[in-house]
């Protein structure tokens, strides 16, 4: 079988492509019987016995297409052109009119909207750029602004879902207002291109906090805090993280970056608010399930998850090898997407009624380990743009390859991921975290496998006090059960000086 290029869409040259490293030239290539979607940086492909690929604009991530395509407008399917290469320059191409922030400047409600200061930007982030803005009553007093295009997810196949999130982003910073340890959020606003009914922007009003992130005051393995200092941070922290935990949310990415200094000094006096809810998670139940957040401050129960990774003497449980028809003859009955965040390996996706797989109980979920008794989990998923110029050499195999190749019946042996259900003491574990890079400079945690055992050097604690040290080994207990509730954090002997 012969491999077709992939990730092109009408019209031709306007689509960036995202890696892990961010926007990059690159050429991907998929096994002809592969129908797959990217998605957030892994491709989710279906498989379909006789069929050649097919892959419609609905089915693509990041598209930089204009809100008025006609592609769009028609709901016509396109289908992919051979050797296209993703062109990096695509974005700076794009003329202003398909969703300049200068048109969206004046924004919120008519009687004093809200005006942004384009020349003043605060930040920029994976959603959109921050911008310094003020009411147009009030242009001395300023408030910070997240803008996000919404423009650019028209054409994703996930438009709806992506900005349901968003939404939800929204719903939980107004759900979480009023703690003074939380950010202000003044409002959320749609912004409209005149004459039209779809937003192209989603405007997040917040507060403006001054003193910057309190990781600008930590530097990297040359200096750390006074633990007056972190004392105050933390249970100013640890009451922001009471406040919303009560309402049933948990943060998932707490760390210094999200921690904004109230001062151009810091003290322990100084006040400090939580940011960044971007990720934030109404619980259902007790527990949620998605793996996000930044790494190196994540629970080993959330890397765990996420990396396929068990702590030490812990085996995942197998399940196969089961025979499979060739996919030309009959689908195998499962869809399969990147298993890892660094594009290696591979994991189910959906099953299908009736199918193969469902015949054997295969599970949604499960990780792939062997392909014909070939360990795959350290193969990368496609060759992506880190792969082209290596994939010519000897050894150097992606996982869709081995696909594409399959003409007679296969094996596949499965692995069962660790169960993705995590409660609040994922925040109290980042706590720890956030507590160990104030106490030392430096971060605790250097790859995965050191995180889902627990395993970090303790003797840059040693110079603490007694009750520092205890607060932050129990705060990173491998076991979340054995981690302390908050309630517990605030009543730690470290925090009581500074009174109820």
């Amino acid at each position: 079988m012969h491999d077709q290029t992939t990730m092109a869409i009408v019209p031709k040259g306007t689509f960036v492509g995202r890696s892990l490293q961010g926007i990059v030239p690159a050429v991907i290539r998929a096994p002809e019987w592969l129908l797959s979607v990217p998605l957030r940086c892994a491709w989710a492909p279906r498989w379909h016995a006789g069929r050649a690929p097919r892959w419609e604009t609905s089915q693509l991530c990041n598209s930089l297409l204009p809100p008025a395509s006609p592609a769009k407008q028609a709901n016509i399917p396109v289908n992919i052109h051979v050797n296209v290469h993703v062109n990096i320059h695509a974005r700076s191409a794009l003329p202003a009119a398909l969703g300049s922030i200068e048109q969206f400047k004046i924004f919120g409600p008519p009687e004093d909207p809200f005006v942004i200061e384009t020349d003043k930007v605060l930040g920029v982030g994976g959603q959109g750029t921050v911008y310094l803005c003020h009411k147009q009553s009030t242009p001395n007093v300023k408030h910070a602004v997240k803008t996000i295009p919404i423009w650019r997810l028209l054409m994703d196949p996930s438009c709806d879902e992506k900005i349901a999130d968003i939404r939800k982003e929204t719903e939980v910073l107004m759900k979480i207002q009023g703690h003074p340890n939380i950010c202000g959020c003044l409002g959320c606003f749609d912004a409209f291109r005149p004459g039209t009914t779809q937003a192209q922007y989603i405007m997040i009003v917040m507060e403006l906090v001054d003193g910057g992130e309190l990781a600008s005051y930590i530097k990297d393995g040359q200096s750390c805090l006074p633990e007056d200092v972190v004392k105050s941070v933390t249970k100013q922290t640890a009451m922001g993280l009471k406040f919303i935990h009560e309402k049933d949310i948990v943060h998932r990415d707490l760390k210094a970056e999200n921690i904004l200094v109230c001062s151009q000094q810091l003290t322990a006096q100084t006040p400090v608010k939580l940011i960044d809810f971007g990720v934030a998670k109404s619980l259902s139940g007790t527990v949620a399930r998605s793996c996000v957040g930044t790494t190196e401050i994540m629970a080993p129960e959330l890397v765990g998850a996420k990396m396929m990774i068990a702590p030490k003497g812990v085996n995942l449980p197998t399940h196969g090898p089961y025979t499979f028809q060739p996919p030309a003859q009959q689908s195998p009955g499962f869809g399969i997407v990147t298993q890892r965040p660094d594009g290696k390996g591979a994991m189910v996706n959906g099953i299908e009624p009736g199918g193969q797989a469902a015949g054997y109980n295969v599970g949604d979920g499960w990780a792939i380990s062997h392909i014909n008794g070939q360990e795959i989990l350290e193969m990368p998923f496609v060759k992506d743009f880190n792969e082209l110029g290596a994939g010519t050499k000897g050894g150097v195999t992606a996982i869709t390859e081995i696909l594409g190749a399959l003409s007679a019946p296969f094996t596949v042996q499965f692995v069962e991921l660790p169960k993705r259900e995590f409660t609040k003491a994922v925040d109290l574990w980042s706590l720890g975290v956030t507590m160990y890079v104030m106490l030392t400079g430096i971060k605790p945690f250097s790859d995965e496998n050191k995180i889902v055992n627990a395993e970090y050097d303790q003797s840059p604690l040693a110079k603490c006090s007694p009750q520092a040290q205890e607060l932050v080994k129990s705060l990173l207990k491998l076991n979340p059960a054995e981690r302390p509730t908050i309630d517990q954090v605030l009543a730690h002997p470290f925090l009581q000086w500074l009174g109820p």
